[in-house]
């Protein structure tokens, strides 16, 4: 018998659920035990980020790009950045 880290949970589930999660875990090179964990994982902790990737920011920081950006930054084909007047009254 393997030694499993973790419980078994058991769960009848009707025989398409159980074929599609088949094919979703052999799609995604998993087996159907690993893909369920998976499914479990983010229903409790949320979504995971993409392989190798290392989210840096900090929880305060703002997006990444803003219209903002000076213009050395921008692309050459943007359209330039125009501020929207919020002094004048002409309503």
């Amino acid at each position: 018998m393997a030694n499993r880290k973790g419980v078994f949970i058991g769960a009848y589930v009707p025989n398409q659920l159980k074929e599609a999660l088949q094919q979703r875990a052999k799609a995604e090179h998993r087996t159907l035990s690993q893909e369920i964990t998976r499914i479990l994982e983010e229903a409790i902790k949320g979504r995971r980020l993409p392989p190798g990737f290392i989210d840096r920011r900090g929880d305060n920081s703002g997006p990444r790009r803003r219209q903002t950006d000076p213009l050395p930054r921008r692309r050459d084909g943007d359209v330039p950045y125009l501020p929207t007047d919020q002094s004048s009254g002409d309503d």
